[in-house]
C-alpha cells in the first residue's frame, strides 16, 4: 500500500459498496486472507453480508441498522483524451454513474466502536488494494477517505490491528498510526465462538 505516483491509465473513487458489488468483495475478502496467510478463515457468504451489512429491502434482521459499513475502492477507465486525469479525491459517498468502465480494486469494512475515555470511534476491520494496484497511491489515497468518514461521523480515532510481518505496517505508521501494543503494551483479545459456548453451558 505504500504511496506512490498516481496511476495515469485510470482514476479512482472512494464510494459505499452496493449489493451488486458484494460477490467481489467476496472474492477480495478471500485474497486478504491468502495473503495473511489463513486461507480457510473466512466463512461469510455473500447473504451473510446482504443481511449484516442492511443491504436487503425491508431489512428486519438489523433493526437498530446495519452492523458493519463498507466502502470499495473502484478504478475508472477514462475515455480517450482523459488520460492524465489523477485519482478522485472525494469521501465515501454513493455516485452516479457515468460513461466509464469500472473494476473494483479493493474494499474496506468497518463499524463504530465506544470507547469510555475518548467516545465513538471507527473499528477498521479490513482495508485492501489487490497486489497489482498497489504502489500508486491509491492506499494513501483510500486511507485519507476513510478518515474523512470518520471525522465527519464523529469518530475520536481509528482502530484496527496488523499482523507483524506485514509490510503495510511501514504505511500506516506514515499515515500517523501509533503501535499500542509497542507503545502503551495494549494486547488484543478475543473469545472465539466455542469458548462463548462452553461458558453459557457452564
Amino acid at each position: 500500500m505504500a504511496s506512490a505516483s498516481g496511476d495515469r491509465s485510470g482514476s479512482v473513487r472512494v464510494r459505499r459498496t452496493v449489493r451488486g458489488d458484494l460477490p467481489e468483495v467476496v472474492a477480495m475478502i478471500q485474497e486478504l486472507a491468502d495473503f495473511e496467510k489463513m486461507p480457510a478463515g473466512p466463512q461469510l457468504t455473500v447473504e451473510d453480508l446482504e443481511r449484516d451489512g442492511g443491504f436487503l429491502d425491508g431489512q428486519r434482521s438489523c433493526p437498530d441498522g446495519p452492523v458493519f459499513h463498507s466502502f470499495v475502492l473502484e478504478l475508472q477507465h477514462d475515455p480517450p483524451g482523459d488520460a492524465n486525469q489523477k485519482p478522485s479525491t472525494s469521501t465515501p459517498a454513493d455516485c452516479s454513474g457515468g460513461p466509464l468502465t469500472r473494476k473494483l480494486i479493493g474494499y474496506a469494512i468497518c463499524f463504530y466502536s465506544y470507547s469510555t475515555w475518548q467516545g465513538k470511534s471507527l473499528a477498521l476491520e479490513d482495508i485492501y488494494i489487490r497486489p497489482q494496484y498497489r504502489r500508486h497511491g491509491y492506499g494513501e489515497h483510500f486511507f485519507k477517505a476513510l478518515a474523512r468518514h470518520a471525522r465527519d461521523n464523529h469518530c475520536s480515532r481509528i482502530d484496527f490491528h496488523v499482523l507483524d510481518w506485514n509490510p503495510a505496517t511501514s504505511f500506516y505508521r506514515r499515515m500517523g498510526a501509533l503501535d499500542l501494543t509497542e507503545a502503551e503494551s495494549w494486547h488484543f483479545y478475543r473469545l472465539p465462538k466455542d469458548a462463548i459456548v462452553a461458558l453459557c453451558d457452564e
